[in-house]
């Protein structure tokens, strides 16, 4: 039940952000725990504080945790609510934590920090259990096959702020497939309906009693009765080194700070001025705005920025609020605000 809900956040998650992909994670600073009672919620705040700096950071390494605890901060410090949501009939504590604070120490003790801009990985995987025709594993589950890699990609996406995508099948897919014959590739027409950073492509074919084969991007043979238990653990260490890979590139250096200037153009009300300057608080590698001037709807601000120009660009470049006019050339950052 617990993956059924992480599948049905995840799949929200998917479905409502902005559809191109390097996409953002709007909820990267809330943390979906389970929960047995209320005399649990000490014990399951902790865990999801250490699950949230796992997260931000990139990095399970308990040190991350430690120094934050150390520098005299509680976990209690960063949340800004909790409270208890129920699922299927099972409970989970909805903790948010406060984007500024958790930012700020991680300044402080130059953690580094991946910032909501995360990569869209897309995984094809293509099933021959030898019982059925040949198929593509998708949302819609067929077995407890299908479920091994279904429940994992859900629990990583949620434990570390990644979009890890597989196909969704409408009718007319559904349609098309079956009329694919061994001459034609349903992979390249799969493949053409996505956008992705980083494509997955695996087949795992039953060669024999419980024998299975990886192929593609995994490439091992598994011979044991506990078939299932080794091919979950093959693929879940395929992923995690995947995901590893994809953050190493993503990383802000929160130790360097320096200052630019940003232009927003098309702030035509007070409301405006008000969302926007929002929106752009929220992109983690900018820290302060001062407003140097407002005329002929663009707002000049100084801006302190945490990392690099290279970073903050991605992240603007994934945000649905701001388009960068690389029409102007300047040294200053020109944003076109997007109603």
């Amino acid at each position: 039940m617990h993956n059924n809900f992480i599948k049905h956040f995840i799949v929200g998650l998917i479905i409502f952000s902005n559809q191109s992909y390097g996409k953002e994670f709007n909820e990267l600073f809330t943390i979906y725990e389970p929960i047995e009672n209320s005399s649990s919620i000490e014990s399951s705040i902790n865990i999801s504080f250490n699950n949230l700096v796992f997260r931000v950071s990139g990095s399970n390494s308990p040190s991350n945790i430690w120094k934050i605890i150390n520098s005299g901060s509680f976990r209690k410090d960063f949340i800004t609510s909790y409270s208890i949501k129920n699922y299927d009939n099972k409970s989970f504590l909805e903790v948010k934590f406060n984007q500024d604070k958790v930012i700020s120490k991680f300044k402080e003790l130059s953690i580094p920090i991946i910032s909501h801009s995360r990569p869209m990985i897309f995984f094809l995987i293509e099933i021959e259990s030898g019982t059925e025709t040949s198929y593509f594993v998708s949302r819609e589950s067929k077995n407890a096959l299908d479920n091994i890699f279904i429940n994992t990609l859900d629990r990583l996406s949620n434990q570390r702020g990644i979009f890890l995508e597989m196909p969704i099948f409408d009718l007319e897919d559904q349609r098309t497939l079956s009329d694919f014959n061994i001459l034609s590739s349903p992979k390249e027409y799969l493949i053409s309906k996505y956008d992705f950073d980083h494509l997955v492509d695996i087949k795992l074919i039953n060669t024999g009693f419980n024998e299975w084969s990886f192929s593609g991007d995994i490439n091992t043979v598994i011979s044991s009765e506990f078939y299932k238990k080794d091919i979950e653990t093959i693929f879940l260490e395929h992923i995690e080194s995947i995901i590893s890979d994809a953050f190493k590139d993503l990383i802000i250096d929160t130790s360097n700070i320096f200052f630019t200037k940003i232009d927003v153009k098309g702030i035509t009300s007070y409301e405006d001025y008000k969302i926007s300057k929002d929106k752009l608080l929220k992109l983690i590698g900018i820290s302060d705005l001062e407003i140097l001037s407002f005329k002929n709807n663009i707002i000049e601000y100084q801006a302190t920025i945490i990392g690099d120009m290279d970073s903050l660009q991605r992240d603007i470049q994934n945000n649905s609020f701001f388009d960068i006019d690389t029409f102007k050339k300047s040294e200053t950052l020109n944003l076109v605000y997007v109603k």
